[in-house]
């Protein structure tokens, strides 16, 4: 009995020191907190902060594809076209079959949600700009580097 009491509070500790030097956990906690930051930013645009960064991705596209957009956010494709799908619901994104092949579905923002994105627009500029300053431009400047770093 004594054993397991001690094994207990070993766990205890190795589980609270992973949670001290865990990146994973960091980048996480993170992001949740930036992502409540701006959804509070953005919650009278209807958008979420999520959706936000989705309708920004599909509106700075080159490559239009659904697949493309998911690689470039880090996604699988099935991911991202339950994404897609939820922002076509609202009529703010459309997305077409190709008739020359239909494996390919192109995504674009409809003129509501180019109108959409254009609000939030203006609501995201300056909670960014706090955030930045929050931060510090040194780290939020390291945070896309890294991000970018590990894309490779």
């Amino acid at each position: 009995m004594e054993k397991r009491r001690q094994g207990a509070r070993s766990l205890r500790a190795d589980a609270a020191a992973v949670l001290d030097v865990d990146l994973g956990w960091w980048s996480r906690l993170l992001a949740r907190r930036i992502t409540a930051e701006l959804d509070e930013a953005l919650a009278s645009s209807g958008l979420s902060s999520t959706q936000f960064g989705l309708m920004c991705l599909i509106a700075s596209a080159t490559d239009d594809t659904l697949g493309s957009l998911a690689q470039r956010a880090g996604l699988n494709q099935s991911t991202m076209s339950r994404n897609v799908d939820q922002l076509v619901s609202t009529g703010l994104v459309e997305v077409v079959t190709s008739e020359a092949d239909r494996r390919r579905r192109a995504v674009w923002l409809t003129e509501a949600g180019a109108f959409k994105l254009q609000q939030a627009l203006a609501l995201w500029q300056p909670a960014h700009r706090a955030l930045r300053q929050k931060l510090g431009s040194e780290l939020h400047d390291m945070v896309g580097e890294v991000a970018a770093r590990l894309a490779e």
